[in-house]
């Protein structure tokens, strides 16, 4: 159970940080509420003693009436897996992976 939860958050996490930060979304609006409302219960239903990755951070801010736009800093490896994500959206424009990354500001170490 506890990787299902870990999954959702992670969507949630992407999703947000790809509408929020870069102004971009793959998915409908529909599915990110689906999204958030999975999570919401499934954190609800969490009743394991072990802290989950990222659950303070989504804890913080996704609630019933509230989703990704209070997040000002994002985990690198969330921006990492949103950033190829959405890479892989747009590969049909057919740019390399750095040329990408700049576009947004972002650059490989």
């Amino acid at each position: 159970m506890s990787e299902l939860i870990q999954q959702k958050m992670r969507q949630y996490l992407v999703h947000s940080f790809l509408y929020y930060q870069l102004d971009e979304s793959i998915i409908s609006d529909r599915h990110y509420d689906q999204i958030c409302t999975e999570t919401i219960q499934l954190m609800k239903t969490h009743t394991g003693s072990s802290l989950l990755t990222y659950q303070e951070l989504v804890k913080k801010s996704l609630s019933e009436d509230a989703s990704g736009f209070s997040v000002r800093k994002y985990p690198t490896e969330i921006v990492s897996s949103a950033l190829h994500l959405l890479y892989q959206n747009n590969s049909i424009k057919s740019i390399s992976f750095v040329s990408f990354l700049a576009r947004y500001g972002y650059r490989l170490f």
